[in-house]
């Protein structure tokens, strides 16, 4: 033997059944971070698939530059592709129409339509200028076909064009819209449209880099060098904040809570392997006194238990990579094929450099930072200790443990919780850390709930909206529509603003009107944050709010519209309308207040034998100044990522379960182990089986009991803090204690605990006196 390190292999060997757990916690360890990296880094590119399909695949956008400017960027090495493209009467207010429709001009290039947005849907794009290329609804609302003629009507005159082909470059604002169509049209023909109609536009330049990192850089530098105003360059937030480049900071935000679950998971897997190696180290101190006793020195022996812990790497870590990317693998098949929608497009059996690098990575670092404290532990064993016989590291005792209240077994019990001091922060913290994640998580599915708005009993599948909100739709139509075969159920709403009222909340002086149908107030009884709903029905005196952060007006307060006092009884967390000084009322109530008038908004709720044929005749029944919107798609899409993002939470808490579970049973069990001599001598003197049952069902419940007061504290506080930035700041809903979670996390925590004390007890119970003594 040159080295005492040549050790390290002789003592697995002869350790093999001691080190199987802390092998299996890395194991653990290395699964949970390779299986969440896998998946952050399959969702990172599900997610910019779905985002440089909705929102284009530039980095940065350049309103109005100046021609020498833009000729210089795109010969610079670091752009990949410059697209061009302006628009007029994006708002529809104007008077230019593409057959019988309102029309949205655009003038733009192959470049930015083909590669920069993928708006090309069908055909080709447009390569003369009495071509264009129309929004896909054109088939639906105009019936166009590509090949035929079509005339743009403008307060110039007309002009005919060829379709060419369809698409757009925002397909979901115009998919199932029938109120107005996108023209797109080389820029030459736009700008003669233009300068025939008398009207002066800013073209927009945007610019795609070889990667958001250059592009980053490079827009101080264009302001710079271009003396650009800092308002004419803004970036693609969605895909330079997918990149981690953006400068948005609700963007930046999220890559924060991701830093935070990233030293979470790693807190969890230095304190559970921690936990083990101590527990190692404990059974072992005889052998590291010998150790002592032939010539090492303290240095030797913390290098030993650090080295010892890296090779339990050499099998754990690649099993753990490996076991990791399976369940990645599993995840995305689920996600992929079981909720489908954007992550349609996931990939399922694709290989993540980045989970299996942050996996062997994080799986070493954990080992290394958790092998510190056992190794100066070890290093600390005095060699008389071997000599003597005394293998055991105890702290030195200076009087008897006093028996106290309760039976002496128990007493023991806690004494040997309590007695390593560090030990017993490490396990309470463990404890502790898990009951954190618990709370802490489910206020992040409660807020991922409020964001998403298909998941509001009332959210409709078709609506058709006056346009700017105007009350041009009669009442009788969401009776004629009910009529139709494949409706569920319609409800209308009427809504006018800037309504003059007296308010006894000082610098309120007008406020925003809206309507609610029995239906609609029905549907938001699940969303009542303060208040009672029911004296909103039918004519009265009383009104609602949307609590948030943009609504001044609180519970309680009155306003006076006209000579009408009304009362505010009930707030809800969100409605049919922006929240900004709205109030709500029954139609009933609404009518008494400013008579009675047509909707401005009706919602249709398709049932499961809707056709196509039933959406065509909604649409038939519009007129030309409403908007037809067809929400099914995007509802289906809101559902699906709703569902992801329970599926992954509840994964994620489940895993945190089975950790905190496993880490409960290990650590008791190792901690009998290491004191196995002293119950060996227990029973040599009386003690039976059901005192020594007693004894670690005590110590393994002062564990649970100091982690619950920690972990329940700092929890509720991490929670509350995270409810009120999160779900009161920005939708009204104040935080409530959680009873029923707490008491779930309280009985979990404590069957687990109960759970850890039957396999060591049966241990002791099976072993002879004589074996449990010479227990090495």
């Amino acid at each position: 033997m040159k080295s005492y390190l040549n050790l390290v292999p002789i003592s697995a060997k002869v350790h093999k059944r001691q080190n199987r757990m802390t092998i299996l916690c890395i194991i653990i360890s290395v699964l949970l971070v390779t299986t969440i990296f896998s998946g952050a880094d399959m969702m990172i590119r599900t997610e910019s698939i779905f985002l440089q399909k909705k929102h284009g695949s530039w980095h940065i956008q350049l309103e109005n530059p100046p021609k020498e400017a833009a000729d210089k960027i795109i010969r610079r090495p670091d752009v990949t592709a410059v697209g061009w493209s302006e628009k007029f009467n994006d708002d529809a207010e104007l008077p230019y129409y593409i057959g019988e429709k309102k029309a949205v001009l655009c003038g733009t290039d192959e470049t930015y339509m083909t590669r920069l947005t993928d708006g090309l849907e069908e055909g080709s794009f447009p390569q003369k200028d009495n071509e264009i290329l129309l929004s896909s609804n054109a088939k639906i609302a105009l019936h166009a076909q590509i090949g035929e003629s079509i005339t743009l009507r403008t307060p110039a005159g007309d002009t005919d064009f060829i379709v060419y082909g369809f698409g757009s470059d925002e397909k979901e604002y115009y998919q199932g819209q029938t109120y107005l169509v996108a023209v797109y049209m080389t820029r030459n023909a736009f700008t003669g449209i233009m300068e025939q109609n008398g009207i002066k536009n800013n073209p927009f330049c945007y610019i795609q880099y070889q990667d958001a990192g250059k592009a980053e850089k490079s827009m101080s530098d264009l302001q710079e060098q271009y003396q650009l105003p800092k308002e004419s360059i803004s970036e693609n937030t969605a895909v330079m904040g997918i990149a981690g480049k953006s400068k948005n900071t609700s963007i930046m935000s999220f890559y924060g809570i991701a830093a935070v679950l990233f030293v979470l998971v790693l807190s969890a897997g230095v304190l559970m392997i921690s936990s083990s190696m101590n527990s190692n180290v404990a059974q072992r101190t005889k052998f590291f006194g010998m150790m002592r006793c032939i010539g090492a020195s303290r240095s030797q022996i913390i290098r030993f238990v650090r080295l010892e812990a890296l090779s339990w790497c050499k099998t754990a870590v690649p099993v753990g990579m490996v076991l990791g990317t399976a369940v990645s693998w599993v995840l995305c098949a689920i996600l992929h094929y079981g909720i489908g929608g954007e992550f349609s497009v996931m990939p399922v059996f694709a290989l993540s450099p980045v989970g299996l690098i942050s996996g062997a990575v994080v799986g070493v670092v954990t080992v290394l930072l958790a092998a510190r404290s056992p190794a100066k532990r070890a290093a600390k064993v005095s060699p008389m200790a071997a000599v003597s016989g005394n293998g055991e590291t105890k702290p030195s005792v200076k009087h008897a443990v006093k028996s106290g209240f309760g039976k002496i077994e128990w007493t023991l019990g806690v004494h040997h919780a309590i007695a390593s001091k560090r030990n017993w922060l490490m396990m309470t913290a463990s404890f502790s850390l898990s009951i954190i994640l618990f709370l802490c998580f489910f206020v992040g599915i409660d807020f991922a709930g409020q964001l998403l708005p298909s998941f509001r009993s009332w959210q409709p599948d078709i609506s058709l909206n006056g346009y700017a909100n105007s009350l041009v739709l009669d009442r009788q139509l969401s009776d004629e529509i009910s009529q139709i075969p494949g409706v569920s159920h319609v409800f209308g709403s009427s809504y006018i603003n800037k309504v003059p009222v007296t308010s006894s909340r000082e610098g309120i002086e007008n406020i925003n009107l809206v309507s609610y149908t029995d239906y609609l107030l029905d549907g938001s009884k699940d969303r009542v944050v303060q208040g009672d709903i029911s004296t909103i029905y039918g004519d009265s005196n009383c009104v609602m709010i949307i609590r948030n952060k943009d609504n001044p007006m609180k519970v309680g307060d009155t306003i006076r519209i006209g000579e009408n006092e009304m009362k505010i009884t009930c707030a809800v967390s969100d409605g049919l309308y922006p929240s900004e000084m709205g109030v709500i009322c029954s139609q009933e109530t609404f009518d008494r207040l400013m008579g009675e008038q047509n909707y401005n908004l009706i919602c249709i709720q398709l049932g499961t034998d809707a056709t196509e044929k039933t959406v065509q005749k909604i649409s038939d029944l519009t007129q030309d100044d409403v908007i037809f919107t067809d929400n099914r798609q995007s509802n289906q899409e809101i559902k699906a990522t709703y569902l992801a993002t329970r599926f992954i939470g509840y994964g994620f808490l489940a895993v945190v379960a089975i950790i905190t579970l496993f880490n409960i049973i290990n650590s008791i069990s190792m901690s009998v182990t290491a004191r196995i001599k002293q119950y060996g001598a227990m029973r040599a003197v009386g003690m039976d089986g059901n005192q020594l049952t007693g004894m670690i069902a005590a110590e393994a419940f002062t564990y649970a009991v100091s982690g619950l007061i920690v972990g329940c504290v700092i929890g509720l506080l991490l929670s509350d803090f995270l409810h009120v930035r999160l779900l009161t700041h920005f939708f009204g809903i104040p935080w409530e204690f959680p009873v029923v979670l707490l008491g779930v996390i309280i009985v979990f925590i404590l069957v687990s605990a109960a759970a850890a004390v039957y396999a060591p007890v049966k241990r002791l119970r099976n072993m002879v006196v004589t074996e449990t003594i010479n227990e090495l």
